[in-house]
């Protein structure tokens, strides 16, 4: 993981600053609107064990029905320790069951063989390639991967120009996410074994859109 990345996302950006943002910009809204769409496609049995790897704050939880997830066993990972302690609460208030675990993606250590891994905006920030790497090791039954699409102009992760939140400002300004396409994803994907077997994307402002992409390990011939 690029150490500026590193640094920007353990130890500048604060719960508050990077809530604001993603709210104001809508990918809160349209993160959690594809969260749904996964699980639902997805549709993993009663009982499954569901890991949200780079999951923030939970913030997604403000807008998802979180009857959804209570028939699984839920996992939820960050590298920021501030984060997961914000989510915590929310999972308190919603009385959710879930094992909240600190873990660094790229050198993780969650068990293998989840029925289902969301990562959400996660492969962006930290170096993609090792991401995979990690997700061929842990080899869920399926993968939902949720990324930002730019407007063809638009080479930088955060719009240009865009006020950001004083903390979220710092760490821009030191540290540059590098979106992964759907056609980087989707080759990973199939030389690990797995095929596509959704997609879906919300509009999001600025002209970006939030894509997800859900893929099942493919059974052997």
């Amino acid at each position: 993981m690029d150490e500026a990345l590193r640094r920007a996302w353990a130890e500048i950006v604060t719960p508050g600053d990077y809530e604001e943002h993603m709210v104001r910009i809508g990918q809160a809204q349209a993160g959690a609107d594809l969260t749904r769409h996964l699980l639902e496609t997805a549709s993993p049995s009663p009982g499954a064990r569901v890991v949200f790897a780079g999951v923030g704050t939970g913030q997604m939880l403000d807008f998802l029905d979180a009857s959804l997830l209570r028939p699984f066993r839920l996992v939820f990972t960050d590298l920021n320790a501030r984060f997961l302690e914000r989510l915590k609460r929310r999972l308190a208030q919603l009385n959710l069951p879930a094992d909240v675990i600190e873990d660094d993606f790229e050198n993780t250590a969650l068990e293998p063989g989840p029925d289902l891994l969301i990562a959400t905006l996660l492969l962006e920030n930290i170096d993609w390639r090792r991401g995979m790497e990690t997700i061929a090791a842990l080899r869920p039954a399926a993968c939902g991967i949720i990324i930002q699409e730019n407007p063809p102009e638009m080479k930088s992760a955060i719009t240009p120009g865009r006020v950001l939140p004083p903390s979220m400002a710092e760490a821009a300004s030191q540290a540059h996410p590098v979106l992964v396409s759907y056609d980087q994803l989707a080759a990973a994907f199939a030389a690990h074994g797995y095929q596509q077997v959704d997609t879906s994307s919300r509009d999001v402002a600025d002209g970006k859109r939030l894509v997800s992409v859900l893929f099942q390990e493919r059974l052997a011939q």
